[in-house]
């Protein structure tokens, strides 16, 4: 089964401008933009039951994910946050699994240490509200993963090739961090408006979001040029997800109604 092609919607513009310096992990994508061009970001999971078939134009898949706006410059009298602000790491991950004691937030000095690989939970599996929720928590880890780490493979597992702005991203995160670079934080919990859980007739599901965003920073040469405003986002997104076989993907985010 294909994913479903995405209508060009009223607002693209702003929302793609926005998007390089975003990150936006239940719904979206996005990461600190990094100096020379190393920007990034991340996205979706798995399922079983019946398989609904999108057959019918649907969101827009070049839109990675909608965006939030960013901080000041991190080391000018104009930023949002003190030169020596980190987001806050996560003890236990967005599907309930534990951070282990030893892992390390990256520091100026080196990149995160011992990251914990995500897991899939099997609910994530299902095609019902608490399936989705569970698809897109753990979509939600294996974006934090990626930032952590470098290393896509499992965001881009859960994501549409048709996502041409997610691929656009983890492509950035993977050569920021093939230079030598790395970023901090991306932590998100996206949670699913309770009955909200609708198929549309396109067969995908298009469910409002609640977004909350812990912040990020990226580190390039020992220095920090680009930091993310934590944030918490209620009535502002949407997440397209569809089923491909017995398992759930992620297409893309939206502003809330706009598809």
């Amino acid at each position: 089964m294909h994913s479903p092609r995405l209508i060009a919607t009223a607002g693209r513009g702003a929302t793609l401008a926005l998007l390089a310096a975003l990150l936006l992990t239940g719904c979206g994508n996005g990461s600190p933009e990094a100096s020379g061009g190393d920007s990034a970001a991340p996205t979706g999971a798995a399922s079983s039951g019946t398989t609904a078939q999108p057959t019918s134009p649907a969101p827009d898949a070049s839109s990675a994910s909608p965006t939030t706006p960013q901080s000041g410059s991190p080391s000018g009298s104009d930023s949002a946050l003190p030169d020596d602000w980190r987001p806050e790491e996560p003890t236990v991950l967005a599907t309930g699994q534990k951070v282990p004691e030893d892992y390390e937030p990256a520091t100026l000095e080196h990149p995160a240490r011992n990251v914990p690989k995500p897991m899939m939970p099997a609910e994530a599996m299902e095609e019902t509200e608490a399936g989705a929720q569970a698809f897109l928590n753990y979509r939600a880890d294996a974006q934090w993963y990626s930032i952590q780490t470098g290393d896509t493979s499992l965001i881009r597992e859960v994501t549409s090739a048709d996502c041409e702005k997610c691929t656009e991203q983890y492509d950035a995160y993977e050569a920021m961090y093939a230079k030598g670079n790395w970023a901090a934080g991306g932590f998100e919990v996206p949670t699913i408006v309770p009955g909200s859980f609708s198929q549309r007739p396109d067969g995908g599901y298009n469910l409002p979001v609640d977004v909350k965003s812990s912040g990020s920073v990226a580190f390039v040469d020992q220095a920090i040029p680009r930091r993310q405003l934590p944030f918490a986002e209620k009535d502002a997104f949407d997440c397209y997800i569809y089923r491909d076989g017995d398992r759930w993907m992620y297409l893309t985010g939206s502003p809330r109604g706009s598809l």
